[in-house]
């Protein structure tokens, strides 16, 4: 799961990016961008990460799972990843003395009322839930370029996480993207900006780690 925190004042600057994405790409506006549908070849890959690195004030959290360590209970898994990002979420605004708005976007065949009991019912370790402005809310992709940006920068790590058929993995897109992800004032980000949620519960662990990345 991937998170992306702006302040307000840079709204705009987020849908104007998301606005001339589509343009450039022949994507009618009001269809939502999505990385695995319009993003499948290397160079348009590397024209969308390059714009969206463009952007600055914005940090990028991350939440990952190896799929092998996913519980059958889906909706439990999905209450718990998005409990860890938003946990995350939560820490980062304690950071910056601010208060929230948090949005995910909406999937299909899953009861958010009982991910919001999750949280409501969850204790907050990492971060201060009264934080929140309001309850968090879930929408489609479609009402909301922040969520169809979060989906950018969740297909951007999948590139380097899931190997194509050659077997191969893909990090120079989220290189690219690093100065925009969540890390410690020494610059660490493994446990920060990018916390794994499998056993081992190191994001080093995985084959697509860059070898000077902390």
């Amino acid at each position: 799961m991937a998170a992306v925190v702006f302040p307000v004042s840079l709204q705009q600057k987020v849908k104007d990016c998301i606005a001339n994405l589509k343009t450039t790409m022949g994507i009618p506006l009001k269809t939502p961008l999505h990385w695995r549908k319009h993003c499948r070849m290397h160079e348009t890959r590397k024209f969308v990460t390059g714009e969206v690195a463009k952007l600055e004030g914005i940090t990028v959290i991350y939440a990952i799972s190896d799929k092998k360590t996913v519980p059958e209970d889906h909706a439990k898994f999905y209450n718990i990843v998005a409990a860890s990002t938003l946990e995350r979420i939560l820490k980062h605004t304690e950071e910056l003395d601010t208060r929230v708005s948090v949005r995910f976007g909406h999937v299909k065949g899953f009861k958010h009322e009982d991910t919001l009991a999750h949280f409501n019912n969850r204790v907050w370790r990492l971060g201060n839930y009264g934080r929140i402005e309001n309850q968090p809310k879930w929408i489609t992709a479609d009402l909301n370029s922040g969520i169809q940006m979060a989906d950018i920068y969740c297909g951007i790590l999948g590139a380097a996480m899931i190997a194509d058929k050659y077997g191969n993995f893909e990090p120079g897109y989220i290189e690219k993207i690093k100065h925009q992800i969540r890390k410690t004032k020494k610059g660490k980000i493994c446990g920060f900006g990018i916390k794994a949620l499998s056993k081992d519960n190191n994001p080093k662990s995985f084959n697509w780690w860059p070898e000077n990345w902390e």
